[in-house]
């Protein structure tokens, strides 16, 4: 049995992924320019805002453009396309069950996210979801984003559980990275926007969550007709 089930947010429980990037998107091409490629995008994946290494939207509207807009307009434009889709975000297939199958057999439940807590508490806290965790642990205050472990190692000292004993869910390879860096098991579940990344450092690949299963030591469900893809 896991001591602990932790996991990522963004993508894995909500698809929020794919409404970020289709605001920017159809942001871009109002302004007449190509969008950012899916490919490229994706190896933001996972990682916090502040990251010296995530793409900025804002500085390639305006490198391709050649003059900067009001960045003040651009959010406001950008913000209410994505809020819209956000809206219209159902809570991903898997997700209640093993949350229910966690609660059956007494496996602690966190979540861990390079995601502010806020942005956390706005979506699952509607939801009716926020209290199913038993901790939540989130970039920020000193505490790195992923592919760094911090949030993972924060989120399973939180629920007092051994992190080579546990399992994280994941649907970025840098969220892979950071359970992984943590000593975790982790399986990826990558969304349709980063289906074509590299998870290989996964113990395992599975297309959702209704995949998994805790009653496992693999924590992969037993055979059906389902297929388990390789990492």
């Amino acid at each position: 049995m896991f001591d602990a089930v932790v996991f990522d947010f963004d993508g894995l429980i909500l698809d929020t992924e794919t409404p970020l990037y289709e605001a920017w998107r159809q942001t871009f091409e109002h302004y007449g320019v190509e969008p950012i490629p899916i490919d490229e995008w994706a190896q933001s994946l996972g990682r916090a805002d502040d990251d010296p290494l995530i793409l900025n939207p804002l500085d390639r509207l305006a490198d391709a453009r050649g003059r900067r807009e009001s960045d003040a307009d651009v959010q406001a434009r950008r913000r209410a396309h994505r809020d819209a889709l956000l809206r219209e975000l159902d809570v991903q297939a898997g997700v209640i069950a093993l949350l229910d199958e966690a609660d059956e057999m007494g496996i602690a439940v966190a979540l861990a996210s390079s995601s502010p807590v806020e942005w956390i508490e706005e979506h699952l806290g509607p939801r009716d979801l926020l209290h199913r965790f038993a901790a939540v642990s989130c970039a920020g205050g000193g505490l790195p984003g992923k592919p760094e472990p911090a949030v993972y190692l924060a989120a399973c000292a939180a629920v007092d559980a051994d992190p080579g004993r546990s399992l994280a869910l994941e649907d970025s390879p840098n969220g892979v990275a950071a359970a992984k860096a943590a000593g975790m098991r982790c399986i990826a579940v990558p969304t349709t926007l980063g289906s074509n990344l590299d998870f290989s450092h996964a113990d395992a690949r599975v297309r959702s969550l209704c995949d998994v299963s805790l009653r496992s030591t693999t924590g992969l469900s037993p055979a059906d007709d389902r297929r388990i893809d390789a990492p």
